[in-house]
């Protein structure tokens, strides 16, 4: 059984803020809440590994593109923060009024992306398309690579939904790789998906500290719910699935 705390906010206190300080609460949740469900996909997606190889390798696809889509939001989510944020004078309004969860993963942040991992991905692979040229070279680095001699193909079925460009994957995964300084693809994503999981977890917990520091100084001393909702019937996490292959009607 899970519950949930439901929590109204009222419409005049939200006016009663200032406009970068209600636009930033209110896009932090925003982003909060795309990089959530962007992970619970990834969770679901890596689940399960199906038995068959060509059914790994589409599955397999499928969670790159969900982990590419969060790198672009973290990325994203960076941004929001250094702009609305660092060269705000909220900075200095609310730095120190973040509990120290909050100062933490804030720190984190600033060390993750004092790097430029995360962005070059994000403009190369994932929110964006590579170059002429960057394309080519991912091209001929994954030509040389024989470890995936065995995966230069395509798959098509009778619906687009059950069909995969494997190949166009492969090959700008080593594109990506080449971003990590990696040698090899495996490598490449045990280096990866560690700061994708933290990062996320970092800009969440950053979200609710502003969050927590906006309604002390606003809306009073407490978070007071109004309710508690329960939920009976949730899915444990582990036992929620998300195929690749699914039947059309």
């Amino acid at each position: 059984m899970i519950e949930v705390y439901r929590i109204p906010i009222p419409k005049d206190r939200l006016q009663a803020l200032s406009r970068d300080e209600r636009v930033l609460l209110l896009l932090l949740g925003y982003v909060s809440n795309q990089i959530s469900l962007l992970q619970k996909l990834v969770v679901f997606a890596t689940n399960h590994t199906p038995e068959r190889d060509f059914e790994q390798h589409c599955t397999g696809v499928q969670t790159q593109i969900i982990v590419r889509l969060i790198i672009g939001d973290l990325n994203e989510a960076w941004r929001l923060i250094t702009t609305r944020f660092i060269e705000n004078p909220l900075q200095r309004e609310y730095l120190e009024q973040l509990d120290n969860p909050g100062r933490a993963a804030f720190e984190r942040l600033k060390r993750q992306f004092g790097g430029a991992l995360f962005a070059s991905i994000r403009n190369r692979f994932a929110y964006h398309y590579p170059r002429t040229d960057e394309a080519e070279e991912a091209f001929h680095t994954a030509v040389a690579d024989e470890s995936v001699a065995d995966l230069w193909n395509v798959y098509f079925s009778h619906h687009g939904f059950n069909s995969v460009f494997l190949l166009s994957d492969l090959i700008y995964l080593h594109g990506i790789k080449t971003i990590t300084g990696e040698a090899d693809l495996i490598t490449a994503q045990t280096k990866l998906m560690p700061q994708v999981t933290q990062v996320s977890l970092d800009v969440i917990e950053f979200a609710r500290s502003f969050f927590a520091a906006v309604w002390l100084k606003h809306f009073g001393e407490a978070i007071d719910a109004r309710d508690i909702v329960r939920v009976d019937n949730a899915p444990k996490a582990s036992d929620v699935v998300l195929p690749f292959f699914v039947e059309l009607e």
